[in-house]
Parts: C-alpha cells; sequence; structure tokens
C-alpha cells in the first residue's frame, strides 16, 4: 500500500510531494479527515499510551509481535 499525504481543493487532490512509479490504471482509496476526527483518533491514542505507561502490571513472558489489520491503525503510531 502506498499512502500519499496532500491535500483536497476544489474538487482537486495535491499531493504534498510528486507522485513517481504509479503505471497504468490503479485502484485507489482518498479518506477525507476533518480536524475533529482526526483530534479524537489522536486524543484516543493518547489516552491508551499512558493507560500503558501508568499500569503497575507485572508482565511475564516474552512480548508477541501486534499485526494490525487495519493500516489506519497502524499510522497513528
Amino acid at each position: 500500500m502506498l499512502i500519499i499525504n496532500g491535500f483536497f481543493e476544489n474538487g482537486v487532490f495535491v499531493p504534498e510531494k510528486p507522485i513517481a512509479d504509479i503505471k497504468g490504471k490503479q485502484k485507489a482509496v482518498l479518506q477525507i479527515l476533518n480536524e475533529d476526527e482526526r483530534q479524537e483518533r489522536l486524543t484516543a491514542w493518547k489516552e491508551f499510551s499512558t493507560i500503558i505507561r501508568e499500569s503497575d502490571e507485572v508482565l511475564e513472558g516474552e512480548p508477541e509481535r501486534i499485526q494490525f489489520r487495519d493500516s489506519e491503525a497502524a499510522t497513528f503510531l
């Protein structure tokens, strides 16, 4: 998956940097986030992080890798 940051203005998506190496017709998804949604997600991740750091639970064994199925969730790590 290729993630391209940019902005959408007057019906046109404008990438932050030039897009290269995309050949032929490619399926694409444009996700438009308003600032409220973005802030809610950041706040939720910060709360999650705070809870983890403040936990006094003793962990045993070796940690396991977490594999996110949703690329959006991995974006905010």
